[in-house]
């Protein structure tokens, strides 16, 4: 394995009200390693109580599963169909539903038509939903249990004051418009920046969001998703240096385990029933199985647990589904 940069950064606040507060962080000194990395811990500043936000996970369905057993024992399962580019042509995201067994949603970048694709087994698409706002640049999706989260995230050129997260009910039917939307609008202390990974934990309390980290390493922001309307400016939490840049996250349906997503790997994170998402991923991420792909760029957990699925963007998508053998 590559050598892998983690840093955590403990903030003094998670979520400000303006650019104009007055950071303050303690930056704790990176760890790097050959393999599997260091765990990190927690350092609060001495002067505060403040760590990476907590949140303690509520879990109805454990699998068991673990990331390190997904690492160890995923295959890729053939044939591989391609993808309908001319419906989906630049995927960027993808999730899969948690109460319609096998269906998996996905929507496109920037550029295209605000739209939300069903796809059902193999690479077929069978529904498809108009979303009632604009698609500036969607960069992932995001579940918890029957609310979708699309990530409207993207600044490659850095220009966009402020970014947003959508969330929606899971539609029902095919060829209608989801209109009953929800918004949350927000910014970054250091400024804008752009954003292809997010993450809602499982019960729709927060959201975790993965910048790109071309030229620096990746930041950990935490969202909460309250009912407020106001734009927040999200301080960094933790961050890491892959040596690549993050084009995609999950949560497992259970919420114990973490997927992220780089052009060319996949790196599995496991969570502890007491530990926020953003605490999980400065522990010990696995890498786990991937295939070549054109422009690596989704990911999404398979419900039951046991494997996971990665899409390409751009023409020749394929899906690659990874599974656990059955015993």
């Amino acid at each position: 394995m590559r050598p892998i940069v983690l840093t955590l950064v403990i903030a003094l606040g998670a979520v400000g009200c303006s650019n104009d507060r007055e950071s303050s962080a303690v930056v704790r000194p990176p760890t790097t390693f050959e393999g599997q990395p260091e765990s990190l811990t927690t350092v609060p500043d001495s002067g505060s109580n403040d760590a990476v936000p907590t949140t303690t996970l509520r879990l109805t369905d454990p699998t068991g599963i673990t990331a390190a057993e997904l690492c160890a024992g995923v295959m890729l399962v053939e044939p591989t169909p391609q993808i309908d580019t001319d419906l989906l042509p630049e995927t960027s995201g993808v999730v899969y539903s948690r109460t319609v067994d096998g269906r998996m949603y996905a929507h496109n970048d920037s550029g295209n038509l605000p739209r939300l694709f069903g796809i059902g087994e193999g690479s077929t698409v069978d529904a498809v939903w108009t979303v009632g706002t604009a698609l500036l640049d969607w960069e992932d999706i995001a579940i918890a249990g029957s609310t979708l989260y699309f990530a409207d995230t993207g600044d490659n050129l850095h220009i966009r004051p402020t970014v947003r997260l959508i969330a929606s009910s899971e539609p029902d039917g095919s060829g209608a418009t989801l209109d009953d939307l929800k918004f949350w609008s927000f910014t970054f202390a250091e400024g804008r920046l752009d954003t292809e990974a997010v993450m809602v934990d499982v019960d729709g309390a927060e959201a975790v969001l993965i910048t790109k980290g071309i030229d620096s390493p990746a930041g950990v922001y935490v969202l909460p998703l309250t009912d407020s309307s106001d734009a927040v400016t999200l301080e960094r939490v933790a961050e890491f240096d892959i040596g690549e840049s993050i084009s995609a996250a999950d949560l497992s349906a259970d919420g114990r385990v973490i997927a992220v997503r780089t052009p060319t790997r996949v790196l599995l994170f496991d969570r502890p029933a007491t530990s926020s998402m953003a605490e999980a991923l400065t522990g010990e991420p696995c890498e786990a199985a991937s295939a070549p792909e054109r422009q690596g760029e989704a990911i999404a957990l398979h419900p039951d647990g046991r494997g996971y699925t990665t899409l390409s963007e751009r023409e020749s998508a394929t899906r690659n589904d990874f599974r656990l053998p059955e015993s």
